[in-house]
């Protein structure tokens, strides 16, 4: 015969010590750790967009600022173009003699409309002082009308 020592105990507590058991098996800190690691490469890989993207743009600020000096050098050269016609024209005015004799017609006939203009104003404005004045006479007419007739009922 052997000798051994057998106790007696609930069987419950033990039981659940065993799922709890499980349970930290099923989910253990690897799982966490593996989340955590998807997300630090999700971030990594949202950073390498990020930088992609700031390069890109980098080079194509570089392009358009390679091109400026040559936009700047035809817009110089058109500038001339623009000076040196304007040097001829002015050249050209003091030998054709195109003076302020050349404009006088055309300052006589405006200061001529410039004087019709003015008796035009004055003959308005004459007109609205006659037709200011029949008015008044016309109010007063109807008034007196209105009082009259206003009277006798």
């Amino acid at each position: 015969m052997t000798t051994e020592d057998y106790e007696v105990i609930p069987t419950s507590p033990i039981r659940r010590l065993e799922k709890r058991l499980e349970k930290m098996e099923d989910t253990s800190s690897t799982s966490q750790v593996q989340k955590l690691m998807e997300q630090v490469i999700e971030l990594i890989k949202s950073n390498q967009r990020i930088i992609d993207d700031v390069v890109k743009a980098n080079a194509e600020l570089r392009d358009e600022i390679a091109r400026i000096p040559s936009k700047v050098d035809k817009l110089l050269e058109t500038m001339n173009e623009f000076m040196d016609l304007l040097r001829l024209a002015s050249e050209e005015e003091e030998r054709g003699g195109v003076g302020p004799e050349a404009f006088k017609p055309m300052v006589d006939k405006m200061t001529e409309m410039v004087e019709q203009n003015g008796k035009s104003l004055e003959a308005s404005q004459t007109m609205l002082t006659s037709l200011e004045t029949i008015d008044k006479r016309l109010k007063r007419l109807y008034m007196g009308f209105a009082n009259m007739y206003g009277a006798r009922r």
